[in-house]
């Protein structure tokens, strides 16, 4: 792996205390993350999951998309659940029907997409935590 995202990982790690961090690198330099026994909040079923994203070599890359388990129901506001599927409804920036590069397993995808990504501060660890703030939220 190339030593940002090495730093990366560690500081992630760091962040994350109390949670499993499996990793596989990719092979260009990167990584594919998987954070296991997340709290995502109170209106999803189970209200916890694993969160997986990947990690590009490219140090100006956003990590993005970030992956949930598929067995996860919403049970929020109907009004915020457009996502039509027979699997459950979804907020919207949430769809079925993905699978979590790396890993290779059934996922719900959570688009949320650094536009006015800064570098120096926007590490993987701040985006995970800004993704569990969007779906504690919801």
């Amino acid at each position: 792996m190339v030593e940002h995202v090495e730093a990366g990982l560690e500081d992630l790690r760091e962040g994350m205390a109390g949670h499993a961090v499996r990793v596989k690198e990719d092979d260009s330099g990167g990584a594919y993350v998987v954070v296991d026994d997340v709290d995502i909040g109170g209106h999803f079923a189970p209200r916890r999951s694993w969160i997986g994203f990947h990690v590009s070599y490219a140090e100006d890359a956003d990590v993005y998309p970030h992956f949930i388990d598929p067995a996860v129901r919403y049970s929020g506001s109907p009004d915020l659940a457009p996502n039509e599927h027979p699997d459950g409804n979804l907020p919207t920036a949430m769809t079925r029907g993905h699978q979590m590069p790396g890993f290779n397993v059934a996922a719900i995808q959570v688009s949320r997409r650094s536009n006015n990504r800064n570098g120096d501060t926007d590490t993987p660890l701040m985006k995970l935590l800004r993704v569990i703030e969007f779906l504690r939220t919801r």
